[in-house]
């Protein structure tokens, strides 16, 4: 990555950051009082916001196929294969309720960034260690246990090319929804990694696509099938790459 040419737009980023704290006393307020449906509201609506902010700054463009698919309201689980940063930007802009993020740790390290990403129900998970990323699902299948959404990258780091042939799908990520009988949408994403990724530094004008696949529904899976679930999520993620 590339430094001098990137503190332009990491300052934007943090004011973007910023700029959400005008929600942050509500959304707390909201989950202290146990108030889920407005919380839930509040947080799609700062979500959306930013994302918005961020989408007009560099001049990217999504092109998204299957936006008919999705419901209207969650929980869901949103299972996505991942390119870049800018991945993020579709679930926040174009699915039309709150979503929270299974996050690698190392983003825990930045400072209030990582407040806000618990703040809108993700979660960190240490996928070296075992036993604390069984506690990550548990949590992630609590929180849609009460109506929240999850997005999870199971690959577990980025690939950079269109087409590039996805890794393993970690099959614990498939746990959040099976755990809380909740739908799975599997998620395509192509060329994201050309705002930021392929070059080192923000690309203004871009364009990338996303697919939104058929709803995959596990509660009434057989032990079999659920066995399957991650070669098959993974099979559909390809075939609109």
């Amino acid at each position: 990555m590339k430094i001098l040419p990137n503190i332009p737009g990491f300052l934007f980023l943090a004011r973007n950051v910023l700029w959400a704290d005008s929600y942050a006393k509500g959304i707390d307020y909201m989950r202290e009082h146990n108030a889920i449906e407005e919380e839930r509201d509040l947080i799609n609506e700062v979500l959306t916001g930013w994302s918005r902010r961020i989408l007009k700054k560099w001049n990217w463009e999504i092109n998204a196929e299957g936006v008919e698919k999705l419901p209207d309201k969650g929980p869901v689980v949103f299972i996505s294969n991942h390119q870049g940063f800018a991945d993020v930007l579709p679930f926040m802009n174009i699915v039309p309720f709150q979503c929270g993020f299974i996050a690698k740790k190392e983003l825990k390290k930045i400072p209030h960034f990582a407040k806000w990403i618990t703040r809108v129900r993700g979660i960190f998970i240490d996928r070296s260690d075992v036993r604390a990323s069984l506690k990550t699902i548990a949590e992630g299948a609590d929180y849609l246990k009460q109506g929240f959404s999850m997005v999870i990258f199971p690959e577990g780091t980025r690939s950079k090319e269109d087409g590039h042939p996805l890794g393993d799908f970690h099959a614990g990520s498939f746990k959040l929804a099976t755990k809380a009988k909740v739908p799975i949408v599997p998620v395509t994403i192509n060329g994201s990694y050309r705002c930021f990724e392929e070059t080192g530094v923000m690309v203004k004008n871009q364009s990338f696509d996303v697919t939104f696949h058929d709803m995959i529904d596990v509660a009434s899976m057989s032990r079999e099938e659920l066995k399957e679930l991650p070669e098959k999520v993974k099979e559909i993620i390809a075939s609109a790459l």
